[in-house]
């Protein structure tokens, strides 16, 4: 009799290989608020995030994260192939930027021809659709935060873009989204969470956790967010504001 899939202990073993692999990765131990999350419309996740509390939503599939970093280092090997083929540096790839003092990130590509600011995003069909319709308030400041960066360290940067790559297509799908870098973009950003701090601090979070609910909620994303339950155990917790 055939064994199930779930009682084969090498696939157990391969799960929980691959699992383990990703708990220890940066990125999933990242806990700090990055350039890719500050610019979230969701007040109440940047609280959450800001003052790093503990997180409740278990994280989903790990499987696409997987793709996506792996696919981020395949890219870089591309611009660093264009450049040994230039015999000179047109692309800077895996670029550590700083934006503020206290905060900074690592950005994907960056055209020195051009003086464009790119990064790559590999979703899944549905999530591909919807970005090439509009990438969103997160895409867009992450790029713009990144054009900053690399402004303070004294590069011409003329524009920013999000390259998106589906996951399960083809390359001939490949879209571009672009925009002028924008410097007050960047700096609404940043000035937004920056109240979001000052409001913590206003509010006294720390004594009054219940105070977290002062702080308003979006729709958007809302069951990705490392703070959301459908059923809130404390003020730690948030049920989300669903925008169908």
């Amino acid at each position: 009799m055939r064994e199930s899939i779930d009682d084969d202990p090498l696939r157990r073993t391969l799960f929980s290989m691959i699992e383990a692999r990703y708990a220890a990765t940066p990125r999933n131990l990242q806990r700090a608020l990055g350039p890719s999350e500050v610019g979230h419309p969701c007040m109440r996740k940047l609280a959450f995030g800001l003052t790093e509390v503990p997180r409740c939503n278990p994280d989903y599939d790990p499987l696409p994260s997987i793709i996506g970093t792996a696919s981020h280092t395949w890219m870089e090997s591309a611009a660093q192939h264009a450049n040994e083929a230039l015999g000179r540096v047109r692309w800077l790839t895996e670029t550590r930027v700083h934006i503020t003092d206290d905060l900074s990130g690592t950005a994907d590509l960056f055209d020195c021809d051009n003086g464009v600011v790119i990064d790559y995003k590999f979703p899944g069909k549905t999530r591909f659709d919807r970005y090439r319709r509009d990438p969103g308030p997160v895409f867009t400041a992450q790029v713009q935060l990144y054009g900053r960066g690399f402004a303070n360290a004294g590069h011409d940067v003329k524009q920013v873009a999000i390259a998106l790559l589906p996951r399960g297509g083809s390359l001939s799908s490949l879209h571009l989204w672009k925009a002028d870098y924008d410097p007050a973009a960047a700096e609404a950003v940043l000035a937004r969470r920056n109240a979001v701090l000052a409001m913590l601090g206003d509010f006294d979070t720390d004594a009054n956790p219940d105070r977290f609910g002062w702080f308003p909620t979006t729709g958007y994303d809302c069951q990705y967010c490392p703070w959301w339950s459908p059923n809130p155990q404390g003020p730690l917790q948030c049920a989300g504001d669903f925008d169908a």
